[in-house]
């Protein structure tokens, strides 16, 4: 008997930590001495700290198991594909959640440093912006050829960049909007808000508007400043703070993206104190979730930034009482999850699923937005009424865990879903191996989320008998 290869705590207060089990996917809490003891290499094998039913209980949940790491991984495979499967039925029968991404241009008014479209921007190509015409053209010959099994109602529009907002883009977002209207469509943008003001008309709670508006925050007001700035070097932590309160007022839902930069998280516990002062955190109609920018890894977080963004996400989780982590947020249901056959395979994003693709002005179609505009990356292109597939849409269709063998021997690899495949390809690896940035942090805090959440819950509930 040893613990199992897959198991993971996570401390929750009081005394306890979460044991989660990559394989099993069973979540326990035990006493965080116990947890700790589990997980530690140095001892394996010596269980006296157990009492005979415990280890009996641990053991029927999968945090202890008989079999070596070579069988329990040999296990996981077959989990993975039979998992692989399930997913691939319910996709072939499903016809919701399909997501479609009009990038309307890939210029910005601002010139953020770390931007990932700083690359592709400079090339000539891309500085068209989607037409009218061409809008009216896509929605007459093409998109019923994307998804040709979907309802319109079941569809959502993201309205992308570069910068979606931009004064020139009006009319093609006008004609989208009328389309989305007429189809019961809900549409959302990501923007930086800087030129929302000219578009306010344009969004609010009802169908034929913008009903949902990520923009971007990289701190407080003067780190924000330093890295997030127009073309002519302005500042522009106002004018987004503006814009998301404008979103709000107007009765759409305001989404609040928080980068972390690798040792600025003081910079984001400011962020997170005016948010709160300001009514935004907490706001009804806004949700605040954290993102990592490309160079934020597991091995950058030292120990007391680790506390510090545990603090900040699980204040954040507890006071709007939703998640503050947007691809993690899959994790709730699983504390509902009884055996794992009730869990479909989680991907860390939908490329590769079919639920979500991108077309931009010159008709060039991508699954991931953070490769729109390098036409290497092309997944199809559309011409004369026709789409054409290339090769890349069926290789990233094999992009799956079983296929994964570094995946495979991860302890959160159910939870996760293998990590984002465009950093890993941009980092000099392929579409199958996986690129992890901080997941196992991120795993771990956001089942503590959860989990505290649901005791929120039950202690309110509690309060009123």
């Amino acid at each position: 008997m040893r613990p199992s290869c897959y198991l993971n705590a996570v401390e929750i207060g009081d005394g306890n930590s979460l044991l989660y089990n990559g394989f099993s996917m069973c979540i326990d809490v035990v006493p965080s001495e116990i947890a700790r003891r589990l997980v530690s290499s140095a001892e394996k094998g010596d269980f006296s700290f157990l009492m005979p039913a415990e280890k009996e209980h641990l053991a029927k949940r999968g945090h202890l198991t008989r079999l070596t790491a070579r069988g329990e991984q040999g296990e996981m495979r077959k989990l993975a594909r039979a998992l692989a499967r399930k997913e691939a039925e319910l996709n072939r029968r499903s016809s919701s959640g399909r997501m479609l991404s009009f990038i309307l241009t890939y210029g910005c008014n601002l010139s953020c440093s770390y931007c990932f479209q700083n690359d592709v921007r400079e090339a000539s190509h891309l500085s068209s912006t989607m037409s009218e015409a061409f809008a009216d053209d896509f929605f007459r010959r093409y998109l019923d050829k994307l998804f040709p099994d979907t309802p319109k109602d079941r569809l959502r529009f993201i309205l992308f960049g570069g910068e979606p907002l931009l004064p020139r883009n009006r009319g093609t977002i006008e004609r989208i909007l009328r389309y989305a209207k007429e189809h019961g469509i809900y549409v959302s943008t990501a923007t930086n808000g800087v030129m929302l003001p000219k578009m306010l008309d344009l969004i609010g709670p009802g169908e034929g508007k913008i009903q949902g508006v990520q923009v971007t925050l990289d701190g407080e007001r003067m780190f924000h400043d330093q890295i997030r700035v127009t073309r002519s070097g302005a500042p522009t932590f106002e004018a987004s703070i503006e814009a998301i309160r404008q979103v709000v007022k107007a009765g759409a839902t305001a989404f609040v993206r928080i980068h972390l930069h690798p040792g600025r998280l003081e910079s984001v516990q400011k962020l997170v104190e005016y948010l709160e002062l300001e009514r935004i955190l907490g706001h009804e109609r806004a949700e605040i979730y954290f993102a990592p920018v490309h160079s934020f890894h597991a091995k950058d977080i030292s120990h007391p930034d680790f506390d510090l963004f545990s603090k900040l996400l699980q204040h954040v989780a507890l006071r709007q009482k939703k998640l503050p982590i947007q691809n993690f947020d899959c994790l709730e249901q699983i504390m509902d999850v009884k055996t794992i056959k009730d869990w479909s395979q989680p991907r860390y994003c939908a490329v590769s699923t079919g639920v979500h693709c991108a077309v931009d002005s010159r008709g060039d179609l991508y699954e991931c937005l953070e490769e729109a505009g390098d036409r290497a990356r092309r997944i199809g292109t559309l011409s004369g009424g026709k789409i054409e597939y290339f090769e890349l849409r069926d290789a990233y269709k094999k992009r799956h865990l079983e296929n994964r063998p570094e995946c495979l021997r991860c302890s959160i690899a159910l939870f996760c879903g293998g990590g984002c495949i465009s950093q890993k390809r941009t980092q000099g690896g392929s579409l199958t191996k996986q690129f992890c940035l901080q997941n196992i942090v991120f795993v771990g805090q956001t089942l503590k989320a959860c989990y505290l959440q649901r005791q929120a819950a039950k202690a309110v509930v509690g309060d009123h008998q």
